[in-house]
């Protein structure tokens, strides 16, 4: 079952369920909505399941400490997006529903609302794009049967334009970061 309309959004804290896409572009702003996503998630009590690279979470962990207390960072889990989409050998997306139960300790299933934001990364579209889109159709069944929030985050640099339009059928929000741009705040120093 395939999303068939796509809401365009300009941020993602205020949603609390759905199968967002994510187009990246400036890795300042990326960080930033990650962030949000994060403390939108602890404000209303819910854990958050990060997969990211190990190059920006550093900078994410960062940014977020300064705006969060140790407790509730606890409920952040931080995941390599290598390790996990690489984890049975061969790129799988599906693997977070598998890993969630095991990423919180000491929580079971009914005591605990989980979202996840995946920065979705790999070596050639070529030989992932068929799996890829595959797999976030998927994902989109799952997160519907749900109703979880789940972000799938991409640099738009690496996606070409039919692989985009693919992604597009299979997700139900889309971050416009144009609409982001907008609103940035410029930086003091």
């Amino acid at each position: 079952m395939e999303s068939t309309n796509i809401i365009e959004v300009n941020e993602v804290k205020n949603l609390t369920k759905g199968h967002v896409l994510y187009f990246f572009e400036k890795q300042n702003q990326y960080i930033s909505n990650i962030v949000d996503f994060i403390i939108s998630g602890l404000e209303h009590n819910e854990h958050s399941i990060i997969i990211e690279n190990d190059r920006l979470t550093p900078l994410i962990k960062e940014k977020l400490t300064m705006l969060s207390n140790e407790s509730d960072l606890e409920k952040v889990t931080f995941v390599n997006n290598y390790d996990f989409y690489y984890a049975k050998g061969d790129f799988n997306i599906n693997s977070i529903w598998d890993y969630l139960p095991e990423s919180i300790t000491g929580s079971s299933e009914l005591d605990y609302v989980v979202r996840s934001w995946a920065h979705v990364e790999w070596r050639d579209e070529r030989t992932v794009s068929k799996k890829l889109v595959d797999s976030e159709n998927e994902a989109d069944k799952i997160v519907t049967e749900t109703k979880l929030l789940s972000v799938c985050a991409y640099d738009s640099e690496r996606v070409s334009k039919e692989f985009r339009e693919a992604l597009l059928k299979c997700h139900n929000f889309l971050i416009n970061e144009q609409l982001v741009k907008h609103q940035e705040k410029p930086i003091i120093s």
